[in-house]
């Protein structure tokens, strides 16, 4: 895929339609960071999230959740968010005791016996609809700069190897929440 920061509804459309699911994640992410003027850092903290355009964020849930028929999008991962996050106390937050949800869609490279909150490298996300309801769009959790990568005990510019941060899952769901993504 080219790198460009002209990437556009229509061009997420198009990958979505041909369920290029990772091509279409990484424009995602593209029109999120461009959004809030982040094309630069390359990635989105909690507080770009927060701020994100609810009219981009219901396009883009739209186009997702339309091509995978209902599995993937932000307002499918939102639910199970919802779904899951009264059973969980974030004191408990622990690499032997990951919040649910990043189990529930598949994001952790542990899970048998006991789910470990080691994250897969972005590369190893199952980029098809085989994957657990809710895998996607992943990358804008996953893209961190090298420093906060390394704060989570990631290996690079990314979550693979780390461990869960609440903060930027949170925001973006507080966010699909205000925005009325329910």
């Amino acid at each position: 895929m080219v790198v460009t920061t002209d990437w556009t509804l229509s061009d997420l459309a198009d990958l979505l339609k041909g369920e290029e699911w990772q091509a279409a994640d990484k424009v995602t992410q593209a029109l999120l960071l461009a959004a809030v003027n982040r094309e630069d850092a390359g990635s989105l903290t909690a507080l770009d999230l927060a701020q994100l355009p609810c009219e981009l964020l219901h396009d883009v849930d739209r186009l997702w959740v339309n091509a995978s028929f209902g599995h993937f999008g932000f307002s499918v991962q939102q639910r199970i968010y919802t779904e899951l996050d009264g059973t969980f106390d974030p004191a408990s937050l622990s690499p032997s005791h990951p919040h649910p949800f990043v189990q529930t869609v598949g994001w952790l490279m542990i899970t048998v016996p006991r789910p470990l909150a080691f994250f897969k490298f972005y590369d190893f996300l199952n980029f098809s609809l085989d994957a657990p309801e809710g895998h996607l769009p992943a990358l804008w959790y996953w893209q961190l700069s090298w420093l906060e990568s390394l704060r989570t005990g990631g290996l690079g510019t990314g979550r693979g190897g780390g461990y869960a941060d609440l903060a930027r899952l949170d925001a973006l769901m507080l966010r699909l929440t205000r925005c009325g993504q329910i």
